[in-house]
């Protein structure tokens, strides 16, 4: 829960938009993602939508968190991955990138 403009605001990964689910293990012998970082958005009528992390760990000890980030970090963060933040798709390097006939970041 965080207070935004006053009010308290409930932000529930099982609920909110999900925009970046980040890869989890296939099987449970799948070693290569223990970790991992998930987008989400908190959309909320009359007022602006609440962009945040949610990073998780399959390793023991290791504790999940949930972080507020900007939409222009969110935007970042999903311009990392090749992707693009749909509510703000126009001025992103990879929009710039996709004109020129790339699809993902890594390609150039």
């Amino acid at each position: 829960m965080i207070e935004a403009e006053g009010t308290d605001i409930v932000l529930d990964t099982g609920v909110d938009v999900l925009i970046y689910r980040a890869p989890r293990p296939e099987t449970e012998d799948d070693r290569r993602y223990q970790r991992g970082r998930d987008l989400f958005v908190k959309e909320r009528a009359g007022g602006p939508d609440i962009y945040y992390m949610h990073s998780w760990s399959l390793l023991p000890g290791e504790q999940e968190g949930i972080r507020l980030v900007t939409m222009n970090a969110a935007e970042r963060f999903l311009e990392g991955r090749g992707l693009v933040l749909a509510s703000y798709p126009g001025s992103t390097g990879s929009a710039i990138l996709r004109s020129y006939g790339y699809g993902m970041l890594e390609e150039f």
